[in-house]
C-alpha cells in the first residue's frame, strides 16, 4: 500500500509540474479541471501516510535518500513559491498556479514520507 502511495504523489507531483509550466506558454494553459485530478488524490495520499507514520515522520525522512530528498524539498519550493504568488505564468493563470503549486507541495511532502515509509516496511528492524 505505501508503495502504491508513493507512485500516486509522483503521478500528481509531475502532473502539477507539467501544468505550473504550462501557464508560462504564450497558448493557452489547460484548463482548471487538469488540477482537479490530483487534488482529488491529495486525500488519500495525505490520509494514508498519516494512518502509517503517526509519530515517526522525523524517522520516515531520515530513510529517504539525501539527493532525493533535497529534490523533493526544492519541488515543494517551487510549488510553495506559486501557491503564495511569487511566481507565476501568463496574466489569468494566478488561480491555476496556487491551486496546483498547492497540491504539489502537498503530494512532495507527503511522498518524501512515504518513501521513507517504504524503507521502513524493508527493514523490519526500525519498527
Amino acid at each position: 500500500m505505501t508503495r502504491g502511495v508513493v507512485v500516486t504523489a509522483t503521478a500528481a507531483s509531475l502532473w502539477c509540474a507539467f501544468v505550473l509550466a504550462a501557464t508560462f506558454r504564450h497558448a493557452a494553459p489547460p484548463s482548471a479541471m487538469a488540477v482537479y485530478v490530483p487534488a482529488v488524490l491529495v486525500l488519500p495520499v495525505v490520509l494514508l501516510t498519516l494512518r502509517r507514520v503517526g509519530k515517526d515522520a522525523l524517522l520516515a525522512l531520515a530513510l529517504v535518500p539525501r539527493a532525493l530528498l533535497v529534490l523533493g524539498l526544492l519541488v515543494a519550493l517551487f510549488g510553495w513559491l506559486f501557491a503564495c504568488g511569487a511566481l507565476h505564468g501568463q496574466p489569468g493563470t494566478e488561480r491555476l498556479g496556487t491551486f496546483a503549486g498547492v497540491v504539489l507541495v502537498l503530494h512532495a511532502v507527503f511522498g518524501l514520507v512515504a518513501v521513507g515509509l517504504v524503507k521502513v516496511d524493508e527493514n523490519p528492524h526500525l519498527r
